[in-house]
C-alpha cells in the first residue's frame, strides 16, 4: 500500500525520533514487546513496541532535513502523536547538563521549515503533549528543565558571541533537529513535543576542547546512555497516555 509515495509496511498509533540509530539498542533493553524491521528501501530500521495496547514506532533521524522526513513518514504510518528525543547544547552553565529540557518552542537557522511554516512563523510545541510528559517525569522522580532552542544546521559554525546573545533573551539550547520536527507536525496538525539532552556548552569560550564544550570526552558515552535510559522511559509512558485520552481522534 502507498500513501504519497511512501510505502507503509506497519501501522502505527504514535511515534519517537530519536537522534541515531545506534539509540534503539536502549529501547530494545528496556522493553520486552519489541520488534525491529529493517527496510532496505529506506536505508534503516524501525523499533516497534507494544505499551498497554498502544503500538509506538521508533525512528532516527539527524539533521533537519531527514528528522523531517522521519516526522512524515511517521505520520504517514499513521502516528497520532510524535516525541523528539535528541541531544543539545547548553546556552549557559545554568543549564545542567544531562538533565532533560522539555523544549516549549524553538528558533529556526535551519532550511527546512520554512518549507513547512511562514519565516517568524512561532514554532512551538503542543501544550497537552508537553504537560504530560512533564508530568510524567515528575512521577518518576526525574529533575527536567524547560526552555525555548534554537535549531540550526551549522553545526561548526557556531559563534558564541551570538549564542550568548540568545540566551540573554531566554534561549537555552541549540541543536540540529526541534524546528523541522515541530514544523512538520504543525503543518500536518500532530502534537509533538520535544526531549532536549544537554550534553556540552558549545557557548562556552573557555573550554578549549575540540568536541565543541564537551566537559568530559571520556565519559560522554556513558553519561549519555545512563540519561537516554532514565528519560526513555517517561518518555513512552507520555506518548502512552496521551494517546489513550485523544483516543476519540484515533478512530
Amino acid at each position: 500500500m502507498y500513501k504519497q509515495g511512501i510505502e507503509v509496511r506497519r501501522k502505527t498509533d504514535v511515534g519517537i525520533i530519536i537522534e541515531k540509530t545506534s539509540w534503539l539498542k536502549l529501547f530494545e533493553s528496556l522493553f520486552r514487546e519489541t520488534e525491529r524491521i529493517y527496510y532496505p528501501n529506506d536505508q534503516d530500521d524501525v523499533l516497534y513496541l507494544n505499551i498497554k495496547g498502544v503500538t509506538i514506532a521508533v525512528i532516527s533521524g539527524q539533521g533537519s532535513s531527514m528528522a523531517a522526513c522521519m516526522t512524515e513518514r511517521l505520520r504517514v504510518y499513521g502516528a497520532k502523536a510524535i516525541i523528539r528525543i535528541g541531544t543539545c547544547g547548553a546556552l549557559s552553565k545554568k543549564i545542567k547538563l544531562w538533565k532533560p529540557i522539555i523544549t516549549l518552542a524553538s528558533m529556526s537557522h535551519e532550511g527546512t521549515s520554512k518549507h513547512y511554516l511562514p519565516d517568524g512563523y512561532p514554532i512551538i510545541s503542543d501544550f497537552d503533549l508537553s504537560n504530560q510528559l512533564i508530568l510524567e517525569f515528575k512521577k518518576q522522580k526525574i529533575d527536567c528543565q524547560k526552555g525555548i532552542t534554537i535549531t540550526t544546521d551549522g553545526r561548526w559554525r557556531e559563534n558564541p558571541e551570538s549564542l550568548k546573545s540568545l540566551n540573554q533573551l531566554g534561549v537555552v539550547s541549540i541543536e540540529m533537529e526541534t524546528a523541522a520536527i515541530l514544523s512538520v507536525c504543525q503543518y500536518r496538525k500532530l502534537p509533538a513535543a520535544i526531549v532536549n539532552i544537554p550534553v556540552d556548552l558549545p557557548a562556552d569560550g573557555k573550554n578549549t576542547n575540540d568536541f565543541k564544550g564537551i566537559p568530559n570526552r571520556k565519559t560522554y558515552t556513558i553519561d549519555l546512555e545512563n540519561c537516554l535510559k532514565q528519560t526513555i522511559p517517561p518518555v513512552v509512558n507520555a506518548l502512552t497516555e496521551f494517546f489513550k485520552k485523544k483516543k476519540w481522534q484515533n478512530g
